[in-house]
């Protein structure tokens, strides 16, 4: 079945990353970033190459006199000088580089234990310190080469004065690298900086997805992408998960270009952030005959992997802030004012999101053909995962439960009318919870206070709307049943599943 989009739904331009050079960069790039030692050993390589060129200088360029202008500790005359000299540095750096890698670990220990283990990834991709590693070990094998190229017994060439020259440079960038790595760790494992960047990558995700949403054709027609996925659950072949993991990222080019060519449709049923086992379907594809060749490229396109990613996946990154504010939360910890600061930011990134266009998740090909159908976050899903277990932990914290209540009202007055279903009902159970723990009367009447805050500000914005306290003896709800879409994504009124 094809649907042909109208002609004001048409999006020409396209590119599509089908050439295998696009496919092999696509791959790096996603694979370079959360590898520790990636970047230290290409700069290694680097340091070789320049000891190599600076070899090569010290052969054919003669710095007996003439380079008095250089500083005097580039300079050595005698080879003893730089054997005690480059001797000094080599110790040096080889210390220093063992105390970043075992700052490193600990930092990691840190992280893991004090913001949770899924957090370790971002430190490991922090450039400050794949840099500053990368440095320290150019530094020894310069120091490790340069030494080894000095003649103590005297005669020509003896000391290789361009290369000691280099390596003094570098060595002495290698300790302020130190510096600056030492205050990068103190600042970066702050728990509400942590927040902060885990939601700025959120904000560089949508960024990123809305560039892609810009380059291919989107198609909004509600019905008739329906019409599509019933096709498809009906007489579309289905294509089986080829390894057990988290959905990480979609390669939507390389899906739309495969797609296109076979002049086939390609329904998503799992998006990146959910799990899939083994022969379990992740996609039909319409119509059913000649799809197997489709299917083969489809597993080379859906990238599956151990754990989920902040790429396309949106909701692992408020997952991360709830994390954070769990273990705030939790008795070993007991710290308060960080799980607010994780609901003041979960509250910001919600505010962004819920301003968005409404997707369908439709892509067409520039002939105006629907080709790939993704599954979008509903909004109503992104608020629970947002604040459901917070909620749900810190139902006996009337502290906790006012914030919640406070950014819900933010949020009544940000979001689009669409989505003040979700945020009344995210209320109504925020005030459930809190009421269930029989807080004394004070911060019961402060709560329900918060409330009423909140439901006044959805009357605002939809005059239609009567929202009254639950227990009041009506039962007036704001919103209904969640969509029949994300129940079947597994999303509940409780704590989310993913």
């Amino acid at each position: 079945m094809e649907q042909q989009a109208p002609p004001a739904r048409r999006r020409s331009g396209a590119r599509f990353r089908g050439t295998r050079l696009g496919a092999w960069w696509w791959e790096l790039t996603y694979r370079v970033g959360p590898n520790l030692w990636v970047i230290p050993l290409c700069m290694g390589a680097l340091s070789l190459v320049l000891f190599a060129v600076t070899r090569w200088l010290d052969v054919r360029v003669d710095t007996s006199e003439g380079y008095d202008w250089l500083p005097e500790f580039l300079i050595v005359r005698a080879p003893a000088d730089a054997f005690v000299v480059l001797s000094a540095l080599l110790a040096a750096l080889a210390t220093a580089l063992a105390l970043v890698f075992s700052t490193s670990v600990l930092t990691f220990s840190l992280a893991s234990s004090q913001l949770g283990p899924r957090l370790i990834r971002r430190f490991i991709q922090d450039p400050v310190t794949q840099v500053t590693l990368g440095a320290l070990l150019s530094g020894v094998l310069l120091c490790v080469l340069t030494l080894g190229s000095v003649r103590t017994g005297g005669g020509p060439n003896s000391v290789p004065s361009v290369s000691y020259a280099v390596t003094v440079v570098v060595s002495v960038l290698c300790f302020v690298l130190i510096v600056i790595y030492v205050h990068r760790v103190a600042t970066s494992i702050q728990s509400p900086r942590v927040v902060a960047s885990v939601v700025r990558d959120l904000d560089r995700s949508m960024a990123e997805l809305d560039r892609d949403h810009r380059r291919v054709g989107r198609f909004e027609d509600e019905s008739a992408v329906a019409d599509v996925i019933a096709a498809a659950e009906e007489s579309g072949a289905a294509v089986e998960a080829g390894a057990d993991g988290f959905v990480q990222v979609l390669d939507i080019d390389r899906i739309l270009a495969v797609a296109t060519r076979t002049e086939h449709t390609v329904v998503m049923l799992r998006r990146p952030g959910q799990f899939v086992v083994v022969g379990q379907p992740i996609a039909l594809v319409l119509p059913a005959e000649g799809a197997e060749p489709l299917g083969v490229a489809l597993r080379e396109a859906i990238e599956i992997g151990d754990t989920r990613t902040r790429r396309q996946d949106l909701e692992f990154a408020l997952y991360q802030v709830v994390e954070i504010g769990l273990r705030a939360q939790s008795a070993a910890i007991n710290d308060t004012f960080t799980a607010m600061t994780c609901i003041d930011w979960l509250t910001a990134a919600l505010c962004r999101l819920g301003r968005r266009e409404p997707e369908t998740g439709a892509i067409i090909d520039e002939g105006g053909v629907i080709r790939l159908v993704e599954r979008p976050v509903p909004f109503a899903r992104q608020v629970r995962a947002s604040y459901d277990m917070l909620r749900q932990a810190g139902a006996d914290n009337p502290a906790i439960i006012i914030r919640l209540l406070d950014s819900l009202a933010r949020l009544a007055t940000t979001v689009r009318p669409d989505h003040l279903e979700a945020v009344g009902d995210q209320a109504e159970a925020t005030l459930a919870s809190g009421l269930s723990t029989h807080p004394v009367p004070s911060d019961a009447d402060e709560i329900r206070r918060r409330f009423r805050g909140v439901t006044a500000a959805i009357a605002a914005r939809d005059g239609s709307t009567d929202v009254t306290e639950p227990g009041s003896g009506q039962v007036d709800h704001v919103g209904g049943d969640t969509d029949e879409a994300d129940r079947r994504d597994g999303g509940t009124g409780g704590t989310v599943r993913s």
